[in-house]
């Protein structure tokens, strides 16, 4: 069953969410779907890595956020 919000499907939904947060903050990170995860990876440095992970998108971009706001 798919699921409607107006005329776009909850899976469409997911989509433009997902090219709106790259589009805002894909260049800092790398963001994938792994099974029922998301993860967003950053690589300030060579020496460093960030992991973020979360159960949907939302819960993504606000982590990503707070990260970028604590620097």
């Amino acid at each position: 069953m798919v699921h409607t919000r107006g005329r776009q499907t909850m899976i469409e939904w997911g989509s433009s969410r997902l090219e709106r947060i790259l589009a805002k903050h894909g260049e800092r990170w790398r963001i994938e779907r792994e099974g029922l995860v998301w993860t967003a990876t950053e690589h300030p440095s060579a020496a460093s890595l960030h992991v973020l992970v979360a159960r949907d998108l939302d819960e993504l971009e606000r982590k990503i956020i707070d990260s970028e706001r604590r620097g």
